[in-house]
């Protein structure tokens, strides 16, 4: 039976032309574009067919200027789509566009890209919390063959290679390998005999989300089956975000489907081989970021010049003085009038919902904190290429978006928002760590650098698993951790817009989030109904004092010394330095390729970043044969600091304090250039 119904369900699988509808058929420009509007969209257009009425949002525009990329080797962008809106008027953009080649070489072996590095050195920072996991559950009833789940598993970590990389370093330097393809292992669980199997379920699952990867040695996923009965099985998987994004999770379904399909009819489940792979996708986007790097760049400190780099929201503990990577979550969904008069906006203004729900965020933080210019991170999708449509990887980037909210009405906040987004999408070439750098941002132990709340719109219908003969369900899993202060998840379901958020317990009770998620489905209502209003005067006494006040003494450092006592320097040797301090100088002199440093230069202040401090932690642990913290680096930013806690003689805490301090102060404004106080090696 399972048989037949494995040869149904591949057939079923094959799809069906596209019917793009008769009046575009003369028009090889038209009836490619149509293709292509139906196949993302569901329904042929006519030419006064709406882009954003038919269903359209920012990815549904970059899967669609990315095929017309690729069939019709036209250079449209995304903003034509937003800026042409109906389905007339986009031909006639692609027709005028000019032609040109993607770039794209295949064949390429494992090569980083920039977010994969920029996640390696997070683990490298907190190796044993996992804010970057990518969890799901699915509750599976009907005869499961766990052979047959296996081989199909193998299937798909054979077509995409990218789940068989591993990342070592040499000196610091993280790169990448790929195994051989093996089996995968898929252990399963027996919880039938269990008192509570549902409680000890979520127990598991809650720990298999936070199971920490080690990216040096793999694999970077991991699956697991739960038993619960005969015929009743939860299929549980967690991927490091490195080799994975929530784009990954459809192609990832869609594949083992097929895989476990052909393995029920006792065929191979051999998928066919992708056009491209992950590491074409890290080599073409070098060459890009090559290209224009440097004019992007330019962009982006001109446009985040001079921008608060902290983002302090109301709390109710002091921070700790590290960084945690703790993470609870909560929800809230926009009651039915909200959401129609969201989208009716978001229509009005020629936009998105996710640029109304941005503005009103960003009106609520500018309540919070009494500012008009913040900045928050976004996550902007990377697959430009249609080649890219169906490889597993990790594709995204988090752009800063700058939200300025002073003396505007909400329609024209959402007219800036929805520009802010555009713009942040046209200016790849230059990643995070690029910007954070040249902005000359301070690093600092408590916080992440730049980006504090995070923006991320799941603008998506959540994925199917669908396998032969099984039903699935999908099982809630908790996220395991929250790699910023707040992260806002935009979701749609059952048709209605929903606001869920991971946030940090060390930061905020959960009482103050569920009133700040409360108070933001108000606000966006109340925006929504007065947008020519400034928006200021809309419903003012928002947010409530619950969200407003922060707790006595919350916003400060933990372990900070409020004195402001300066610093005591360790006494130096006869020639100034002490051997540690030589030693540290020697190796900062060598990876910043400087020929003097000072004792007490700030590494981030004289050209360091994030990689060059991974490359100095790893000469510095071969010199030394002592196993050193990477975070300790960050704490003692200076030379004459860090060897004093090598030394030993910071066990008087002054040193910290006054590094933590300094870090304060950098994160709050722009950088100066630095001084040489102390000696110099």
């Amino acid at each position: 039976a399972l048989r037949a119904l494995a040869v149904a369900a591949l057939a079923a699988a094959r799809p069906d032309p596209v019917d793009t509808g008769g009046a575009a058929a003369a028009d090889p420009v038209a009836a490619a574009v149509a293709g292509v509007w139906t196949r993302l969209l569901g329904v042929p257009p006519d030419p006064d067919t709406d882009f954003l009425a038919a269903g359209g949002n920012s990815i549904a525009a970059m899967r669609l200027v990315a095929a017309l990329r690729a069939e019709l080797g036209r250079q449209v962008d995304t903003r034509a789509v937003f800026t042409q809106r109906t389905f007339g008027r986009l031909v006639e953009r692609v027709a005028a566009a000019p032609s040109g080649g993607d770039g794209l070489r295949t064949g390429n072996p494992p090569t980083l890209s920039p977010p994969q590095r920029r996640l390696w050195f997070v683990d490298q920072l907190a190796p044993s919390s996992a804010p970057y996991n990518i969890a799901v559950a699915h509750r599976l009833r009907g005869p499961l063959d766990t052979g047959a789940l296996g081989a199909a598993l193998r299937a798909v970590a054979e077509r995409h290679d990218v789940l068989r990389w591993r990342i070592p370093q040499t000196g610091g330097v993280p790169y990448a390998v790929c195994a051989e393809p093996t089996d995968v292992a898929v252990p399963v669980v027996d919880l039938t005999g269990n008192a509570e199997p549902e409680a000890e379920l979520a127990r598991m699952l809650a720990a298999g989300a936070a199971h920490p990867f080690d990216l040096a040695t793999g694999p970077p996923w991991q699956v697991t089956v739960y038993r619960l009965g005969p015929a009743e099985h939860v299929l549980a998987a967690t991927w490091h975000h490195a080799v994975f994004d929530g784009w990954s999770e459809r192609v990832c379904y869609d594949d083992l489907a097929t895989g476990y399909a052909h393995a029920l009819t006792g065929e191979p489940p051999t998928l066919p081989e992708l056009p491209a792979r992950y590491a074409d996708y890290a080599v073409w986007r070098a060459e890009r970021d090559r290209l224009r790097g440097e004019t992007d760049l330019a962009w982006w400190t001109a446009h985040l010049d001079g921008v608060p780099t902290v983002l302090d929201l109301p709390r109710d503990r002091p921070r700790p003085a590290v960084q945690t990577y703790a993470g609870a979550e909560a929800a809230v969904r926009l009651p039915a009038d909200t959401d129609r008069a969201v989208r009716e906006l978001a229509e009005r203004r020629g936009t998105t919902v996710a640029a109304v729900l941005l503005a009103a965020f960003g009106e609520l933080i500018a309540r919070l904190t009494g500012g008009d210019d913040h900045v928050l991170g976004a996550i902007v999708a990377d697959r430009r290429l249609a080649a890219f449509d169906d490889v597993i990887g990790f594709f995204i980037d988090t752009v800063p978006v700058r939200v300025r909210t002073g003396g505007a009405s909400f329609a024209e906040l959402v007219d800036r928002c929805a520009g802010e987004l555009h713009e942040a999408t046209a200016h790849p070439g230059a990643p995070l760590e690029r910007v954070v750098e040249a902005l000359g941002v301070g690093r600092d132990t408590a916080r992440a650098p730049l980006v504090q709340v995070l923006f991320n719109v799941l603008n998506f219908a959540p994925p199917r698993l669908t396998l032969t003969g099984l039903t699935a369900e999908p099982v809630p899993v908790p996220k395991p951790g929250s790699p910023f202060d707040i992260t806002v998840y935009v979701v749609q379901s059952d048709g209605r817009t929903g606001v869920e958020v991971v946030y940090n317990p060390d930061l905020f009770d959960a009482g103050r989030i569920d009133d700040l998620l409360a108070d933001l489905a108000e606000l966006v209502g109340a925006l929504a109904d007065a947008p020519d209003t400034p928006a200021r005067e809309v419903a003012a006494a928002l947010p409530r004092p619950t969200v407003r006040v922060p707790q006595l003494g919350a916003m400060t450092v933990a372990g900070s010394d409020p004195t402001g006592s300066p610093p005591a320097l360790v006494p130096a040797g006869p020639h100034g330095l002490t051997e540690t301090e030589e030693l540290i100088a020697g190796i900062w002199r060598e990876v910043l390729e400087r020929d003097r440093v000072g004792v007490t230069d700030n590494f981030f202040d004289i050209g360091g970043h994030s990689l060059a401090l991974a490359a100095v932690h790893a000469r510095l642990t071969a010199a030394t044969g002592r196993s050193i913290k990477m975070l300790d680096l960050f704490r003692h930013p200076t030379i004459r600091a860090l060897a004093a806690s090598l030394d030993g003689a910071a066990d008087r805490p002054e040193l910290a304090r006054a590094a933590l301090r300094a870090a304060a102060r950098r994160s709050r404004t722009r950088r100066i250039p630095p001084r040489r106080p102390g000696g110099t090696a």
